[in-house]
């Protein structure tokens, strides 16, 4: 069989679009991924909840209790005490708060903790401090709750396109699977399998060419749907696909 007639074979232009197509699906998937990754951990410094405490607290007692949100909690990461020398030093750096603080004789800014939760408790608690509203030492409790509606939209969001990108890459492994299956049953020499290889290949690159093409039109704000490992990702794609159609034309040893 000649390279040429190889080469030049209805099942290979499928291969090429399917490749192609794809292809720039997969890198719209993971640059999808990877852009709300990155807009979640942008979001992720806002979500700290700010426990004031009671003025009769003491700094022992506030101690204590930053020990009892760690040890009590399993969703807490870290704790950070403020005391109320430390609010009102970092309130002072505000020109405008600094000329009424001086006015008054005492300090009227309560010690407090900076909590930090997981995302499972932003997730699915109503209040992620909820455990501490009994508390007698908490005076109030402060959140951002803007915040947290973002990224739980956000978290939402990226969790949907995993399930969706994992069902995606399982249903091309079985794919896959039927084509190395069909290769090994039809008994057929290495060429043909290695030119539709390439031909997948083929239909990656140009894949992955038009995509780093318009981003590049789009400007540095779509420089976050460019995933890691992106030049690899549509020729990787490509390959599997042309493992995956190998055998559904016609088969001719001739």
């Amino acid at each position: 069989m000649k390279i040429r007639s190889l080469f030049f074979k209805p099942t290979n232009a499928h291969v090429l679009m399917l490749s192609f197509l794809l292809g720039v699906t997969s890198a719209l998937l993971f640059g999808l991924q990877q852009a709300l990754g990155s807009a979640e951990n942008s979001v992720r410094p806002a979500l700290a909840v700010a426990v004031l405490l009671q003025s009769t607290v003491t700094d022992d007692q506030a101690r204590t209790l930053l020990t009892e949100a760690k040890s009590r909690d399993p969703e807490v990461l870290s704790v950070l005490y403020v005391s109320k020398a430390e609010a009102l030093q970092e309130a002072s750096k505000d020109p405008a708060l600094s000329k009424s603080l001086m006015l008054l004789k005492e300090n009227p800014l309560p010690a407090s903790l900076i909590i930090r939760y997981s995302d499972r408790a932003w997730m699915e608690r109503s209040e992620p401090a909820e455990p501490l509203k009994s508390l007698p030492e908490v005076q109030e409790i402060r959140w951002d709750a803007q915040a947290r509606t973002i990224f739980r939209s956000l978290h939402q969001w990226r969790a949907w396109l995993l399930r969706l990108a994992c069902f995606a890459v399982a249903m091309l492994v079985v794919w896959v699977f039927f084509g190395v299956y069909r290769f090994l049953a039809l008994r057929a020499p290495l060429k043909p399998l290695a030119v539709q290889i390439i031909v997948g290949l083929t239909g990656g690159v140009v894949a992955a060419i038009l995509w780093a093409y318009a981003l590049r039109g789009v400007g540095m704000d779509a420089s976050a749907f460019r995933p890691t490992g992106f030049s690899f990702l549509p020729l990787i794609t490509g390959a599997a696909v042309a493992i995956a159609c190998f055998g559904l034309g016609v088969y001719d040893t001739n």
